[in-house]
């Protein structure tokens, strides 16, 4: 009679985390929009580096892209031109940005897609506004397999370096975190 329970709690347990892995968001990733071309040389104020006229622009087009209740959360990095690209999208859709570490570290991806995973459900949305040297990885740890890089947009900056992507004019779409991938299923790159 005790093993009947423990056998039902074995079962219960393995159908709520084959539950959670199905029950994912469809995830959103955006670089930060076109930056001035002068800004202080010193280091310290990268962090604060504004957007230029034709980044503005943009970030009003990147809110155009989605429709009031089509996403559930937008998360940043905490630089002033990656909040400033959200911040028309925030005010479109009423949601606040959410910095996250990730979108900044690579360090920090794992646990965030994890705690995504957990906080939201299939059929909502987030969207993520990142930068060129951590959007590749954004992509890789969500299971981009290397031979999507380039049908991707990924590219190394030289070897041993940082994997980039170029342009300020994407979308990349992901669906289902860390799932099993048969080529670049369940990634896309868009144009807006």
């Amino acid at each position: 009679m005790k093993t009947i329970p423990h056998k039902i709690f074995l079962v219960a347990i393995f159908l709520a985390s084959a539950l959670t892995a199905q029950a994912q968001p469809t995830v959103y990733v955006v670089r930060h929009a076109e930056k001035l071309a002068k800004w202080y040389d010193d280091d310290t104020l990268d962090d604060f580096h504004p957007l230029n006229a034709e980044g503005e622009a943009r970030a009003k087009k990147l809110a155009d892209q989605f429709a009031p209740g089509a996403i559930a959360a937008i998360f940043s990095s905490r630089t002033t031109r990656a909040l400033h690209t959200a911040l028309p999208l925030s005010q479109k859709l009423n949601l606040p940005v959410e910095v996250a570490e990730a979108c900044m570290d690579t360090t920090a991806i794992a646990a965030f897609y994890k705690n995504l995973a957990q906080r939201f459900k299939s059929g909502q949305a987030v969207v993520l506004v990142s930068h060129s040297n951590i959007i590749p990885y954004l992509l890789i740890k969500a299971g981009l397999a290397q031979s999507c890089f380039k049908e991707i947009g990924i590219k190394a900056s030289s070897p041993g370096e940082w994997l980039l992507i170029e342009g300020y004019d994407n979308i990349w779409k992901i669906e289902k975190l860390f799932a099993p991938r048969k080529n670049c299923e369940g990634f896309a790159r868009m144009k807006f």
